[in-house]
């Protein structure tokens, strides 16, 4: 697509989610899979946003950083369980585009062969000192509800070929980490460059402003020899807990060292609303 395409494409995707961009956002989320300045984007963007526009972002920001705000007080309780690596934000509150009923996504990254060990304590804890949004819940009644709907462990930080796409890209180039050890988030968006061939403006912006991991740092986070004493067990408990998934499962993508434990298919919802008028 040209760039008027590609302008028009960003600030669509954006409007799926009511949530309308600055100039500077469109060029920094700018759908390309080539560097663009933004005095090439500039002649395709209003000026500004309009007031209505504005009070829209502003009441999103609010709430997200209420949500935020919340999710550290969960963090610091959770620190302390070995085996956890990182801890971000996703979706709605990542994106500063929250509303007041919406929950809170969490994303997990583990350090090797202890996925399923680390997972039924997070959610053991999250149920007794927070609230935890259980599947098919009612959306409405979730408010600031933790839902811990993504797990990986170190050895599988690549987001699988099939579930490469604009919105997963999104998803990963907004990620907000809470608590990260060992640059394993720098080593999360390593594995995952694949996402400059949607969002380029945004990888590289992204990527800029930390200093690059060297291959031999990446195999250091897989290669925690410790851990893969814990295998056995966490084979064991991968099959109990996908034993108690299995009669509930529908669209999640549940391995032993990832799941995507997401239920709505947000990637074709937004492809179909790309290609509308």
């Amino acid at each position: 697509m040209d760039l008027r395409q590609s302008v028009c494409a960003t600030i669509k995707y954006a409007d799926f989610f009511h949530f309308p961009l600055s100039p500077q956002e469109v060029h920094y989320w700018l759908i390309t899979n080539k560097l663009t300045t933004f005095s090439l984007v500039k002649p395709f963007l209003k000026k500004s946003m309009s007031q209505r526009e504005k009070n829209i972002r502003t009441q999103a920001f609010r709430f997200s950083k209420q949500k935020t705000t919340h999710a550290r007080k969960l963090v610091k309780i959770l620190r302390f369980i070995p085996g956890l690596r990182l801890i971000a934000l996703t979706g709605s509150v990542a994106a500063g585009n929250s509303r007041s009923d919406d929950d809170i996504d969490l994303f997990f990254i583990t350090s090797p062969h202890t996925l399923w060990l680390v997972r039924p304590v997070v959610l053991m804890i999250i149920s007794i000192f927070f609230r935890r949004r259980h599947p098919g819940e009612d959306h409405s009644k979730a408010t600031d509800a933790f839902c811990p709907n993504l797990w990986l462990d170190s050895l599988s930080l690549a987001v699988p070929e099939n579930k490469r796409n604009l919105y997963t890209a999104h998803e990963v180039l907004q990620t907000i980490p809470l608590l990260d050890r060992g640059d394993t988030y720098l080593a999360f968006l390593y594995e995952n460059r694949w996402t400059k061939r949607f969002l380029a403006n945004a990888f590289s912006s992204l990527a800029s402003t930390y200093q690059p991991l060297r291959p031999a740092e990446i195999w250091h986070l897989k290669s925690e020899i410790l851990c893969h004493f814990f295998a056995p067990v966490n084979y064991l408990f991968y099959l109990i807990q996908l034993l108690y998934m299995y009669p509930k499962k529908t669209s999640e993508t549940v391995r032993l060292h990832a799941a995507f434990l997401h239920t709505t298919d947000f990637a074709s919802a937004i492809s179909q609303h790309l290609k509308g008028g």
